[in-house]
């Protein structure tokens, strides 16, 4: 059997803009504090150093590991989305790049060419929640996985805390898991 990644951990980017709420902005903030539509809002950069301390901790909680690979989605505009910007913390923290192979909606893609090719690695996997279950499904496709948790089937609007784990067994098959990050206060 070919060696595939260690684990692969799939996260939706941190918290955006309420497009329902019409009390606040309907933009988030980039790194630089500028306003971008596409940009996390202030709970979602607090998430993303969040992440950060709890992804760079000496002792990472289970069933989580620290990952080795970070992927998030290419855009367009080539300016960094949520997804990107949620990881941005962590990849300094942890001195890794942010691979952006492919575009949200190439998720088949991403798993052949890119996340299944990453031999004795764990990857961290920070994608838009409606394209999550794709991943999911191509993943449990090729790693035989058929027990699929509800976020890898529909991920939920509201869910900004959740995360799902393949974990190669010593057998060489793969569970896969859904767990909660708790990391903000009401997660």
């Amino acid at each position: 059997m070919k060696p595939f990644p260690h684990t692969i951990t799939i996260l939706r980017h941190a918290e955006k803009p309420d497009q329902t709420d019409t009390h606040h902005p309907l933009y988030g903030v980039n790194e630089s504090g500028q306003a971008q539509t596409e940009s996390l809002i202030p709970r979602g950069w607090q998430r993303a150093g969040a992440l950060a301390a709890m992804f760079s901790a000496a002792s990472v909680p289970s069933p989580f590991v620290r990952p080795t690979m970070l992927f998030a989605p290419a855009y367009p505009d080539g300016l960094m989305h949520r997804p990107g910007e949620t990881l941005a913390p962590l990849a300094r923290k942890l001195n890794l790049q942010v691979q952006i192979p492919v575009s949200k909606g190439q998720e088949e893609a991403l798993v052949s060419n890119f996340l299944l090719k990453q031999a004795r690695q764990d990857l961290l996997v920070c994608w838009e929640h409606h394209h999550i279950p794709a991943i999911v499904t191509a993943l449990g496709s090729a790693l035989a996985v058929t027990a699929i948790p509800s976020n890898g089937q529909s991920w939920p609007d509201s869910d900004f805390s959740s995360g799902l784990i393949f974990v190669g067994q010593p057998d060489g098959s793969y569970v896969l898991t859904q767990s909660s990050l708790g990391l903000l206060d009401g997660d």
